[in-house]
């Protein structure tokens, strides 16, 4: 058996502790930051909004009563009732469809837009569907045996594939997609297509409006 006394506990300082913070903190923006103006990934660029909207602008402008956003508070008691609602409509039901529905999965996946956009989801749905629903309704057996080690598969597949196209296609082009080059070609252009990749609006402020909290 293990013992532990009172002297093998290492106890931090108050000031080192506030320190250590202070410093991460500083490195993290400057990093940030660094990486924002120099990147063009999705993420850095939502994570440095956020900071902006949450540090900048802060949440009393947005989400307190009066403002703007106010009513996307009560959604936090909406997403707490969901799974508590269903629970009880499964209970009265057994065999009811519901049963298949998860609300935390859904509002955690959907938690990725921005940046993600319907070209992930249609993808993840669709793989979903078959692997999930078919297959394992119609062939369990092999469903049972695979279904993780095909999971991983993919996800490895996934990783060594995009190795393999950087480094075989994009690479050698300097990062462009030329007229004849094997990159250019319907499944790699369509989502240019798209709104979502345009950054079209669904709304277009005229010269005078504004949208969102109006800073003082």
């Amino acid at each position: 058996m293990l013992t532990f006394h009172r002297s093998h506990i290492a106890y931090i300082g108050s000031q080192p502790m506030f320190w250590c913070q202070i410093v991460a903190t500083m490195i993290a923006g400057t990093v940030q930051l660094a990486v924002q103006a120099c990147f063009t990934c999705p993420s850095t660029q939502v994570f440095g909004t956020a900071s902006i909207i949450w540090g900048v602008i802060g949440p009393k402008l947005q989400f307190s009563a009066g403002q703007v956003y106010y009513t996307l508070t009560f959604f936090f008691l909406i997403g707490a009732a969901c799974p508590v609602i269903l629970w009880l409509i499964t209970k009265k039901y057994p065999t009811t469809i519901l049963n298949y529905l998860n609300f935390p999965l859904v509002f955690s996946g959907t938690s990725d837009i921005p940046p993600a956009t319907a070209v992930n989801y249609v993808g993840w749905a669709t793989v979903g569907f078959v692997f999930q629903y078919l297959i394992r309704r119609r062939w369990f057996g092999f469903w049972t045996k695979y279904n993780y080690v095909l999971s991983a598969a993919l996800d490895a597949g996934t990783a060594l594939g995009i190795i393999a196209v950087y480094f075989c296609l994009q690479y050698p082009a300097n990062g462009t997609i030329g007229v004849n080059s094997l990159q250019n070609w319907w499944g790699n252009t369509v989502h240019k297509n798209t709104l979502d990749w345009s950054s079209t609006p669904l709304r277009r402020l005229d010269q005078g409006q504004s949208f969102g909290p109006i800073l003082q």
